[in-house]
């Protein structure tokens, strides 16, 4: 297992998967341009190692393939799901470290600049300006203490401040509620550069009562390394790049706003929370941890946690193979072992009823990758009946965002699977010998296959 944002840097590194950018790249637009193109194309992660005017090199795109976060767990991708659907009930609290790579610098509140102490990555054409966009925020619930990790933008304006998205039913924003409703602040820190558990635990949807510190540790296995943080009541962890102290101030709202969400789109400027720092920790070379929402990291990771509650809703009724979502996150694509036709239609019954999210479904064979839409397609295309293949709910509530809830009312299911009585004329063809071909001996290096 990978148990460190510096040793999956290293790991991608070592095996070719992370592409060093040594030009000179301007933090407004140009970083995020270079990002998006390469999750276009080849997909790996990349380190800028000079960002103009920046106090940090910047990583991003390190989570955005599936064996990247089944080496991170220590896990084979092949066993990934079925894995963490036994993991994710194992919580395994954290332990204290004895040094913190992670407190190797203090930069206490009356020398902070939010401004001035993160790189002013910009995204989008339209972005309010700088975000912090790869920041797990860390709070404990103000009457059980029960400790919740989330993804969270926050827009920098400097000084000590920060604009923050958040709301219930959220558990980040229940818990805010709560400390509001008593006029108190929500002690919080922004981790960012986090041991890769901590940014699944984060992604995940554990429920509301359970430690998300005990959840990182179960999804890796062992427990996470903690130390007390400088000035907030809280645990961060101690190998993490980057970490914001501060609180969420009670009563306190700011206009946030215009952001390119994940959704390809804007999420136009609303009155947010507000989170006032009170000092930044982080390594003598701290790395700074850049996604962009909807990319491939994005993606990856969140759908990650969608595939496991719906590995675990479809498992009772069908033999699941894989589960995948290809493309976004509304939908997702399920892989069964089909032994009699009824499987196909109460995987299709489970699978939209496991997240409030899912409003299209596709149920394919067991030859069938979930994770690449050109196959979905293909499985669309040559055993999908319109006439018998359709589950249709009309009316369900999806997507909640209120600007866009409409939109998402229903769901539709498609039964992409070859009848059982019909296997043999739907077995798909082999090439013998294709799983050695290198292209680079045919084609040239440049065309070397991964």
């Amino acid at each position: 297992m990978i148990t460190s944002f510096r040793d999956l840097l290293a790991w991608l590194d070592g095996r070719g998967l992370l592409a060093r950018v040594a030009r000179p790249v301007d933090p407004a637009y140009e970083l995020a341009a270079v990002l998006r193109k390469t999750q276009k194309g080849p997909n790996v992660g990349l380190l800028f190692e000079n960002v103009k005017n920046s106090p940090a090199r910047v990583a991003t795109n390190v989570m955005s393939r599936r064996e990247t976060l089944a080496a991170a767990l220590g896990l084979a991708p092949e066993r990934l799901l079925p894995d963490l659907a036994t993991r994710v009930a194992k919580a395994i609290p954290p332990e204290t470290a004895a040094a913190a790579p992670v407190q190797e610098v203090v930069i206490g509140a009356n020398e902070l600049d939010v401004a001035r102490d993160i790189p002013q990555v910009v995204h989008s054409e339209r972005d309010a300006g700088a975000y912090v966009t790869a920041g797990i925020f860390l709070a404990r619930h103000p009457e059980t203490g029960v400790y919740n990790a989330s993804w969270n933008r926050a827009q920098i304006v400097g000084g000590d401040r920060l604009r923050v998205r958040m709301m219930p039913p959220q558990h980040l924003g229940q818990y805010q509620a709560a400390a509001e409703a008593a006029d108190k602040p929500l002690p919080a820190a922004i981790v960012i550069g986090a041991p890769p558990a901590l940014m699944l635990a984060a992604s995940s949807k554990i429920p509301f009562e359970a430690d998300e510190l005990a959840a990182a540790g179960a999804w890796q296995g062992a427990p996470l390394r903690v130390v007390p943080a400088k000035t907030a009541p809280l645990l961060v962890p101690a190998d993490a790049e980057m970490v914001i102290e501060g609180e969420i101030a009670p009563k306190l709202r700011e206009e946030e706003g215009p952001f390119g969400e994940f959704m390809d789109a804007y999420v136009e400027v609303g009155r947010n929370h507000v989170f006032r720092a009170s000092a930044v920790t982080r390594r003598r070379d701290a790395i700074y941890h850049v996604i962009l929402a909807g990319g491939t990291e994005d993606l990856a990771l969140l759908s990650l946690m969608l595939e496991i509650e719906i590995w675990k809703a479809v498992a009772p009724v069908a033999r699941v193979v894989d589960v995948g979502c290809p493309g976004q996150l509304l939908g997702c694509v399920v892989a069964i072992d089909k032994t009699r036709d009824e499987d196909a239609n109460a995987a299709m019954q489970a699978a939209v009823g496991a997240h409030r999210w899912m409003k299209f479904v596709v149920v394919v064979d067991a030859d069938v990758n979930p994770h690449d839409s050109e196959e979905v397609l293909w499985a669309i295309h040559t055993r999908f009946s319109p006439e018998t293949g359709v589950l249709h709910q009309k009316g369900v509530a999806g997507f909640s965002r209120p600007d866009v809830a409409n939109l998402h009312l229903g769901k539709l299911a498609l039964d992409a699977t070859a009848p059982v009585a019909m296997k043999k004329q739907f077995a798909r063809r082999k090439f013998p010998g294709i799983e050695k071909i290198d292209l680079a001996e045919y084609l040239g290096e440049r065309f070397r296959s991964r």
